[in-house]
């Protein structure tokens, strides 16, 4: 077989790059011009191979569901474990890498994630989120630790830029009613808070109490995928007697 087509792109440019050298009759100029366009053409090559993986590694992420439950906001959400879970092996199998670290910002009570998203055929692309770093609920109440928030806001700052490089649905989407998207997050009808009602009533039970149990801020607040946990619960109560 001839030497030249078994000769790949690599080892063809070295020779190039090896000839020019030694040859009396080349300046350095051009052979910094020849370089350059050596990796002008890299730069392409490794860009086009990482879109091409990019598109694949979409198309095989499917929806991630939303489970984990906030009790400040009183919805649900897809953690960061169960997105990994879900995805790691997706889209490293497409040759793609995530590399977090913190940044600067100039947001207080901010703190910035940053994210280099890199591909096994040299492409790096950066990322960043300024996310805020909350030591209290939304009723104003101390609720973790500066050290405890910052590391909250890392992590969901390492959820959000995951989602968004690799468009990863996850359901837990809030839309401007502070409800879920697609009615992915609901919360008990008024037929459903009625009954409740009646049983607290029925059972005698602490509303406050059982409030909290529930962890909501009233009963129309009380999710609807909890419906039957709060019947359950009040059931037991009026059995325990």
């Amino acid at each position: 077989m001839d030497k030249e087509l078994t000769e790949s792109p690599k080892s063809e440019f070295l020779g190039l790059m090896e000839r020019l050298i030694k040859s009396p009759d080349v300046d350095v100029e051009k052979i910094q011009q020849v370089m350059d366009m050596r990796k002008q053409d890299f730069d392409r090559e490794a860009k086009q191979a990482f879109n091409a993986a990019m598109c694949k590694a979409q198309n095989k992420i499917e929806l991630v569901v939303a489970t984990k439950k906030n009790a400040q906001t009183h919805s649900v959400y897809a953690d960061l474990k169960t997105i990994l879970i879900k995805t790691k092996e997706i889209y490293t199998g497409e040759g793609f890498s995530l590399m977090f670290y913190e940044g600067k910002t100039e947001k207080p009570s901010h703190t910035r994630v940053c994210v280099d998203v890199m591909h096994e055929q040299g492409h790096t692309e950066t990322r960043y989120a300024d996310i805020a770093v909350q030591t209290t609920g939304i009723a104003g109440k101390a609720m973790m630790t500066q050290i405890h928030a910052e590391g909250s806001a890392i992590s969901y700052g390492r959820r959000y830029l995951t989602c968004m490089i690799f468009n990863i649905p996850t359901g837990d989407e809030m839309d401007d009613d502070g409800n879920g998207a697609g009615g992915t997050v609901k919360c008990i009808d008024t037929k459903q808070v009625a009954e409740i009602e009646k049983k607290i009533k029925e059972v005698k039970a602490d509303k406050g109490k059982f409030l909290l149990f529930m962890e909501a801020d009233g009963l129309e607040k009380i999710l609807e995928c909890d419906y039957s946990k709060a019947i359950e619960a009040l059931n037991d109560k009026k059995n325990a007697k």
